[in-house]
């Protein structure tokens, strides 16, 4: 079941806000995921106890996942054969818990049902709170044990969207100008068809190319971010590349 918080902001378009997450790095909410983090602010008011994010690898879940863990002090529940004891002790305790990659577990460990219905049921016993992330939605997950299912899907699930070029040029150049790097006009259009499509492969880049500028003292620019992006022996650059445009 996907439910909507009482209440909704207004459309964000490409107007962005950044939060601190793991480390150094920023979330950038948007409308891709705007329902998710509107559901993971309602922390601990999630009815069931629990909340699910899904979303396609590289979408932001684990990231936006990191980000309640760090403000619940939960405990991450990492192991892939989760032991039953450890996870039910945790959730008597009262404490707050995340679960990541469920359906990908339940997928490779069909018995691993059991154990998710224990945790499920002890964190909600203890007041505790479950949050779970997952590539599929909840109605597509393997699941034979009734009593699991009827859980899963009374839960709130909240799916996140792969970021648009749009958001992803915006997330690139803000990354830059929170470093105060300047660059060339181009850069950003050159580097991103050229790099997952994910946030995190957005920060890895922009740290990768500052360190590296650093380093060897050379500017910000195509032929830097050339270097980079095709390493010795990896990729044979093209004569474009060459030129070192937009130096």
């Amino acid at each position: 079941m996907t439910d909507n918080p009482s209440s909704q902001p207004s459309q964000l378009s490409l107007r962005l806000s950044f939060r601190p997450a793991q480390a150094r790095e920023d979330f950038v909410v948007a409308s891709c995921n705007e329902l998710a983090v509107n559901w993971v602010d309602r922390w601990p008011d999630w009815p069931g106890n629990g909340l699910i994010l899904y979303g396609p690898s590289g979408c932001g879940k684990t990231h936006l996942a990191a980000v309640w863990q760090a403000q619940s002090d939960a405990v991450v529940l990492s192991d892939g054969a989760l032991d039953l004891q450890t996870g039910r002790g945790q959730a008597e305790s009262g404490s707050a818990l995340l679960l990541e990659d469920v359906d990908a577990r339940l997928t490779a460990v069909p018995a691993w049902e059991e154990t998710l219905l224990h945790v499920y049921n002890a964190a909600r016993a203890a007041g505790g709170s479950l949050l779970m992330t997952a590539t599929r939605h909840p109605g597509e997950w393997c699941l034979s044990l009734q009593d699991l299912r009827s859980r899963v899907n009374a839960l709130p699930a909240a799916g996140i969207e792969m970021p648009d070029d749009a958001l992803l040029e915006s997330v690139m150049r803000k990354r830059f100008d929170d470093r105060q790097m300047a660059i060339q006009p181009d850069l950003v259009r050159y580097v991103l068809p050229r790099i997952e499509r994910s946030f995190s492969a957005i920060h890895d880049f922009v740290d990768r190319i500052d360190r590296v500028a650093l380093e060897r003292r050379r500017k910000v620019n195509r032929a830097l971010a050339v270097e980079i992006l095709n390493p010795p022996g990896r990729l044979r650059r093209t004569e474009g590349d060459r030129d070192g445009s937009g130096t």
